[in-house]
């Protein structure tokens, strides 16, 4: 049977182009909604929100250098995918539990299955051509066309989908994309067959556990790996010391085993291009934290204060974020062309400098938003100010992602390239961990907290009352279509939203609202608490302002999540003798333009720092150039 189609390539890459395309598709789908659920379905301040992002998308970027390492020597690059896939889809089914132990569950599946999927459907490609087969080159182009199709349909179908319909909807949709493509991976397994390396490796059949082989332990093993997930994932400042660990082990390693090469061969070149790749490192982290700012805080800055009003039409916020892989589609071939044209002519920028002209653009679009502060109405930037801020950072992407991977190759000795393109690819994760930090000085939390007292806290949740207050958690009380497993906390913030609400509703002053507001007198107990009576009378009252909201003939009034934004220091202003409607429009522009003026303020620092990190980069060119020894 032949392997190859008119085209020239081999049958295979169009199997494992869609593929991907449907894996990107889940992957760049669940992200996209991820902090807007959490601020707005799950109710995390917006630090919260982005601490747990960072930690998420860190570890999916970390994930593939185990992934790959089990697949080379037990699983085999196809067990591997299909289990990745299958992970991911369950991850993506899991979050529709509609809580935040449910997400981060899923979270911990989408990590491990990433793990798998991402780090051996590229090798399969690689494997498709032998070493010096012209078509490589090109069978990749089309390749990652497809990872950009995906995440571009994700940008849009799975964004539009869930924010319009309900963000379970989105996820639900994402999880059925990842089906389909490991549907079209498995079906079409024969276009594929001539790789190698696809099927357990003989030391993957060997027993380990009993009856048990190496591949049936990794199985089972990678379930567990779930929770260690959801536990980092919660205590996401742990993966700053084993990240930074990580980092530094690796550098001794590669220093060292650049030194041991030098000592074998008398060249005395490879010490040096691993110092040449470690700061290349450094430097990309500082490029992706902000680059990454994309499904954070430039997300929540759309949401919030960017007018995204199209003749008539609201554009989601998450739709925003699909101007990068529209803009990598857009250019992504002309800068391929432009980059053979100047080294034609002798004008192709050094791979240093191609990095600092991509963090002086990165730079750029974030200075940017100081011009759409200025251009603001009422308290909303243009939309095109965002649009030209993607193309900006899409361009400086384009500086620097394509040269990476290429330039890790030939910086690293042939028995080091595993490591090298480990160590890449933990500089990823490190920046999506650091861009998540810096995404949170944009926010502040909401909610409160207060005291523990004997047990009880805003953080206890209704099973944990339960055991305390001796009730059946089965039969217990939900409100309205929310899960029954709720916080003291979340279970405060409904309460006070029905209160404005219905303090709206019944224009009531200001006065009498602060004064009367049930959150003045918080409860000590579980037993307190867990009242069915007040439970079930609390759930009529939310249940109307819901079944108000979903009317069509009238408008909409104040979301949860929206009150959660505009409530903070409310009760402290000076509204007296104003209607609480009257005072809470006075807080909304108060809160607007606050908030405007801190992702302005600190966008524009992120500018100015890159800028100086470009200068600096651009400064040691010639240093750097020069531990290269001649890569280029």
């Amino acid at each position: 049977m032949s392997t190859e189609v008119k085209t020239g390539q081999p049958r295979g890459l169009m199997t494992l182009f869609f593929s991907e395309m449907w894996e990107r598709f889940c992957y760049y789908g669940m992200r996209v909604l991820l902090t807007l659920y959490l601020v707005k379905s799950l109710l995390n301040g917006d630090a919260e929100a982005s601490l747990i992002y960072g930690a998420y998308t860190g570890l999916v970027y970390a994930a593939p250098i185990l992934g790959g390492k089990l697949a080379d020597n037990f699983l085999g690059y196809r067990y591997a995918v299909i289990l990745g896939g299958i992970l991911m889809a369950i991850g993506e089914f899991l979050i529709l539990g509609g809580t935040q132990e449910f997400l981060l569950i899923g979270m911990g599946a989408l990590i491990v299955g990433n793990g798998y999927f991402k780090a051996n459907i590229s090798t399969i490609v690689g494997k498709l051509y032998e070493d010096n087969d012209p078509r490589r080159d090109s069978g990749f182009t089309i390749f990652y066309i497809g990872i950009n199709i995906g995440a571009l349909l994700a940008t849009t179908v799975v964004a539009y989908v869930g924010e319009t319909y309900g963000f379970d909807k989105g996820f639900m949709l994402a999880g059925i994309g990842m089906l389909l493509g490991i549907v079209i991976f498995y079906s079409f397994r024969n276009t594929y067959e001539a790789a190698q390396g696809l099927g357990f490796t003989e030391k993957g059949k060997q027993k380990l556990l009993g009856p048990l082989n190496y591949v049936q332990v990794i199985t089972v093993g990678s379930l567990a790996l779930i929770p260690l997930c959801y536990v980092l994932i919660l205590n996401n400042g742990i993966l700053n010391w084993i990240f930074l660990g990580l980092f530094l082990y690796i550098a001794y390693t590669m220093i060292k085993a650049g030194s041991d090469e030098d000592k074998r061969t008398g060249e005395k070149i490879w010490a040096d291009r691993m110092k040449a790749l470690i700061i290349f490192m450094v430097i990309n982290i500082a490029f992706w934290a902000c680059f990454e700012q994309a499904g954070t805080s430039l997300t929540l800055f759309a949401d919030r204060s960017v007018n995204r009003e199209i003749f008539g039409w609201i554009m989601p916020a998450t739709m925003t974020q699909f101007f990068n892989p529209f803009f990598i589609i857009v250019f992504g071939s002309i800068f391929s062309v432009m980059w053979v044209k100047l080294s034609s002519i002798g004008k192709n920028p050094s791979i240093p400098m191609k990095f600092a002209f991509g963090i002086l653009q990165l730079a750029a679009g974030f200075l940017l938003t100081y011009v759409g502060y200025m251009m603001s109405e009422n308290n909303l930037v243009p939309l095109l100010i965002l649009v030209f801020l993607y193309l900006l950072h899409t361009t400086g992407e384009l500086f620097l992602s394509p040269i990476g991977l290429s330039m890790v190759t030939k910086l690293a000795p042939k028995k080091m390239a595993a490591t090298a393109m480990g160590a890449w690819f933990l500089s990823f994760a490190i920046a999506n961990l650091v861009g998540g930090q810096i995404a949170a000085l944009t926010g502040g939390g909401h909610g409160g907290g207060g005291e523990e007292v004997e047990g009880f806290s805003a953080k206890t949740t209704v099973m944990e009352a339960a055991e305390e207050a001796s009730v059946n958690f089965e039969d217990w009380v939900t409100l309205g279509d929310l899960p029954k497993n709720i916080s003291y906390q979340k279970y405060q913030d409904i309460q006070d939203w029905i209160e404005i609400r219905e303090g709206i509703e019944k224009n009531i002053s200001f006065d009498d609202w602060k004064s009367n507001r049930a959150i003045n007198e918080p409860l000590e107990s579980s037993k307190d608490w867990l009242n069915k009576d007040a439970w079930a009378a609390l759930s009529t009252r939310f249940m109307a302002i819901v079944e108000k909201d979903e009317d069509k003939s009238s408008e909409p009034g104040m979301s949860i999540d929206d009150w959660m934004y505009y409530r903070n220091d409310f009760d402290e202003g000076d509204f007296e003798g104003q209607t609480v409607l009257a005072a809470l429009d006075v807080q909304k522009d108060t809160v607007q333009k606050t908030r405007l003026d801190k992702y302005v303020s600190v966008f524009t620092t992120i500018g100015l720092v890159l800028v100086a990190i470009a200068l600096i980069v651009a400064l040691l060119n010639n240093p750097i150039k020069k531990l290269m020894h001649g890569v280029e």
